[in-house]
């Protein structure tokens, strides 16, 4: 995996990753200078950690929250201190299944097959750069539904480019957009006096000329490729030292990546869809749409509209707790009256004809039939099981 345009760029950035982390100040050490009973007192100044499971706009990770950055985030997006339109409980970055099954092409926990694997390896890739970093693949997807629904439903090639352009809005500081002007002399984004963000996870040129990657390993840094971006996105994301397990870190890089508890909420919300029952679909078909001055990516930012997960979702209505509890034994259809060779009631004539066990039809030919058992219809049958058998209840 080449994380940069060069060997001595990787180098850069690997050491960038391991060696930048942010100085977490413990303690303060106050000596109190001169005369008697001076001492050292250690004064607590680390952030506190939120409680298990607080909401985002609980008020715990305000101290992240309400110091807006001046300059846009990844995507080109200025910054807001709003709370998120529906809360979330941060519990750190979540894991997903190992196997990930096809669904229905219109599953709303769908991911695009040609978009899917780009999460997994990018994933891959950092645990080995930056094994404490906590990364999970759920992650990246709800960064990728995020801004722009996994490259518009998966419009990639073989290789994982777009077919076409993906790009932002033109940011010339209009609405939320910030305002940069060209920086890559159109090079990505086709654009000489403006820049934009590019790419199914919507990365401004400047981040990318920093913290680009070589995703898939064929030499070439693509931003419209998903290799690329998405590895790109997890370099970007472990920079800084942060455990992504942790719930302070996790909000603190994705509000490095757009300063919007809205942005947060809405990844977090989808990471949560995914951990617990992604499912792969086929890739839209055609080409990306002509980029507007509004941009073609289709991005998904309002945290409502995520679906609800529960908690421990069940693969099935097969076995779990029946709507009524069986009384005494399960669906066993009661046999008929005990339909088996012994009659339901004794004869009362003449137990004579008892020599054989089946009389012939040679002795005494008449006396008995009308007196022999017939309460129940199998008797007459050689086997009783048609009368006790359950197909019903089976079905």
């Amino acid at each position: 995996m080449r994380l940069t345009r060069s060997g001595n760029r990787r180098v850069k950035i690997i050491i960038a990753s391991l060696c930048t982390a942010p100085l977490l100040v413990g303690a303060i050490v106050t000596v109190a200078s001169g005369g008697a009973g001076a001492s050292g007192q250690l004064v607590p100044e680390g952030p506190v950690a939120p409680s298990p499971g607080a909401g985002l706009n609980s008020g715990e990770f305000d101290e992240l929250t309400m110091i807006v950055p001046q300059r846009p985030g990844v995507d080109g997006r200025i910054g807001s201190d709003k709370p998120a339109r529906a809360d979330v409980p941060v519990q750190g970055a979540t894991d997903g299944r190992s196997v990930v099954r096809p669904g229905r092409p219109d599953a709303v926990n769908g991911i695009p097959r040609g978009v899917f694997p780009a999460y997994r390896r990018a994933t891959a890739n950092l645990a080995v750069v930056r094994p404490n970093c906590g990364l999970t693949w759920p992650l990246l997807a709800g960064i990728g539904k995020v801004e722009s629904n996994h490259a518009s439903g998966g419009r990639v090639d073989v290789a994982g480019t777009t077919r076409g352009k993906l790009l932002g809005p033109v940011l010339n500081g209009k609405g939320s957009n910030g305002r940069i002007t060209d920086t890559d002399k159109d090079r990505y984004d086709s654009d000489k006096v403006w820049d934009r963000a590019v790419g199914p996870m919507q990365i401004i040129p400047g981040v990318w000329s920093e913290f680009g990657a070589d995703g898939n390993g064929d030499g070439f840094r693509n931003p419209n490729n998903v290799y690329d971006a998405v590895t790109t996105v997890a370099v970007y994301l472990c920079s800084e030292g942060d455990d992504l397990k942790r719930p302070m870190d996790l909000v603190s890089a994705l509000l490095r990546y757009q300063h919007s508890k809205d942005f947060v909420a809405t990844v977090l919300r989808w990471m949560r869809v995914y951990s617990k029952n992604a499912v792969l679909i086929p890739n839209a078909k055609g080409n990306l749409s002509t980029p507007k001055s509004t941009g073609n990516a289709d991005r998904k930012v309002d945290p409502r509209d995520v679906p609800d997960v529960p908690d421990d979702p069940k693969p099935g209505t097969t076995t779990p707790k029946p709507t009524t509890r069986p009384t005494g034994k399960p669906s066993i259809p009661q046999p008929i009256d005990s339909p088996t060779s012994h009659p339901t009631h004794p004869p009362t004539d003449k137990p004579t004809p008892t020599p054989t066990p089946t009389p012939t039809p040679t002795d005494t030919p008449t006396p008995t039939p009308s007196d022999t058992p017939s309460g129940s219809p199998c008797a007459t049958e050689t086997n009783p099981t048609p009368c006790t058998q359950g197909s019903g209840s089976h079905g």
